[in-house]
């Protein structure tokens, strides 16, 4: 998209600084000619004449907004946007979009997601993983469950009630034959 700038120069936003999640050639039909935008100069190429501008500049991204409130390892909500027979895209909200691989809904083995899952759904689930490129988050309910079930095991053990040692037995028999 071309902007016209003071002076008879012309700017271009490119395609890929539009939007932080919308792609493609639909994002430019929300503008117009004559349309006045607000954009930020990102570079100036003197000899070859070129000003580059971004208006997906001028907000906090919303991909990084969102792994800087939850990092990796972070148990996050969502809801099913998609789910087909490998997995299911689930919709983080703020445009934030995360994957869930069928193998990582439940400890059993799953051999096609939509039959656990559908849109809709609520779904709670572990961040195992980033994919920067397609900015998608790598989802986990297993992972999610398996953490729980380790904690509650730790805390089991911790308060007492998790196995005791032989040693620990067998001087408390001693004792009390003393």
């Amino acid at each position: 998209m071309f902007i016209g700038l003071d002076g008879g120069i012309d700017g271009l936003v490119h395609l890929s600084d539009i939007s932080w999640n919308a792609t493609g050639e639909d994002v430019i039909r929300h503008y117009k000619k004559g349309d006045e935008l607000e954009t930020v100069v990102l570079a100036v190429d003197p000899e070859r004449e070129r000003i580059s501008l971004g208006l997906k500049q001028l907000e906090q991204d919303p991909f990084g907004q969102f792994m800087a409130i939850n990092p990796k390892g972070s148990i996050v909500n969502g809801i099913v946007k998609d789910v087909d027979q490998r997995g299911a895209t689930i919709d983080l909200g703020d445009g934030v979009e995360g994957y869930l691989r069928a193998n990582d809904i439940a400890k059993e083995r799953i051999e096609d997601a939509s039959q656990y899952l559908k849109p809709g759904d609520s779904v709670e689930a572990k961040f195992i993983g980033m994919d920067r490129k397609n900015r998608t988050l790598q989802l986990s309910i297993r992972a999610k469950d398996e953490a729980e079930l380790r904690e509650v095991m730790d805390e089991y053990q911790n308060a007492g009630g998790g196995t005791t040692k032989l040693g620990a037995l067998l001087r408390e028999q001693l004792s009390k034959g003393d």
